[in-house]
């Protein structure tokens, strides 16, 4: 994000720099171009030294500004395309029936009082083959959220790298390299990129809204994966300057995990009346705010599943 507001930055610099600043040495460089005569007073053999080179760095920044701009606009349209093209491509089924989960894997507390909450269950056969490194699919209610989700081993591949894992400043949805989906931790953590025209996770900023936040409807966070189906629910939306506190994905004692889940329930902008142990299996999910100074960081537990 930080990257994309520089090159914003630079090119209206560059523009500005063109109209503004430098419009009499750009002008009196040009004279000097076509008639020497009328150039500067300072000249090097016979040449004018200073406008010519003034012009000539003021339109080397502005249109370096304007390749890097262009660059990025394609590059945004080429993950926009990837997107729909995956969605469109992979079958996604909503259940709304009571599912039946195998006793002997592990089992959310008061699954049974979120029976009237659908599953989605993800064909990976084709993703998979697209990619070897997909491990899910996540979506949230009333976000553009609705990404197939990869995991490469180490958190750093995927903020440049697209889906089939060609360069690409926008990224794509990815995970943490520590997390478990087959059994799941105390903590998984999810990433993408805030994108300005609201796709991977820049849609999350919505959930910062007090019209969302207060829907009922948008608690509940879809995944699935090869081996399972989860729904989890919201406990915790916040803002923080970065920091990598909340992205623990293990705890050595308990108290260290109860102080945990404290802490970042009592950080959140609503109360969702939620309660959270540490016997709850929790998702994070992790972008920047729209200025990049912050990260916007929505909490939320296991509370149904079944295995495929």
């Amino acid at each position: 994000m930080k990257r994309i507001l520089n090159l914003f930055k630079w090119f209206f610099l560059g523009l500005y720099t063109v109209i503004t600043i430098i419009p009499r040495y750009l002008i009196i460089g040009i004279i000097c171009i076509v008639n020497p005569k009328k150039g500067a007073v300072l000249k090097y053999k016979g040449k004018p030294v200073i406008p010519i080179v003034m012009m000539g760095l003021t339109l080397s920044v502005y249109f370096i500004c304007i390749f890097f701009a262009s660059k990025w606009y394609v590059q945004r349209l080429k993950i926009n395309y990837l997107a729909n093209d995956i969605l469109a491509s992979t079958e996604i089924l909503e259940s709304e029936e009571k599912e039946v989960i195998k006793k002997e894997e592990y089992v959310p507390a008061d699954s049974d009082k979120y029976a009237n909450i659908g599953y989605i269950s993800v064909d990976f056969n084709e993703l998979i083959a697209k990619n070897n490194e997909t491990v899910g699919w996540i979506k949230v209610n009333n976000t553009n959220v609705n990404y197939s989700i990869v995991q490469h081993d180490d958190n750093e591949y995927y903020l440049k790298h697209d889906f089939y894992k060609n360069y690409n400043i926008n990224g794509w949805v990815y995970a943490d390299y520590r997390d478990d989906f087959e059994y799941f931790g105390n903590n998984t953590i999810i990433y993408a990129h805030n994108m300005t025209d609201r796709s991977m996770f820049g849609s999350l900023a919505w959930c910062l809204k007090e019209s969302w936040y207060k829907n009922e409807d948008n608690y509940y966070i879809k995944m699935s994966t090869p081996k399972v189906n989860i729904v989890w629910k919201i406990f915790s939306i916040y803002t923080i300057k970065p920091e990598v506190y909340y992205l623990k994905t293990y705890f050595e004692t308990d108290e260290e995990h109860t102080i945990f889940i404290d802490n970042i329930k009592s950080r959140s902008i609503y109360n969702f009346n939620e309660e959270v142990t540490k016997d709850d299996k929790i998702l994070t999910l992790s972008t920047c705010t729209d200025d990049g100074t912050k990260r916007i960081v929505i909490h939320s537990k296991m509370i149904k599943l079944e295995y495929r």
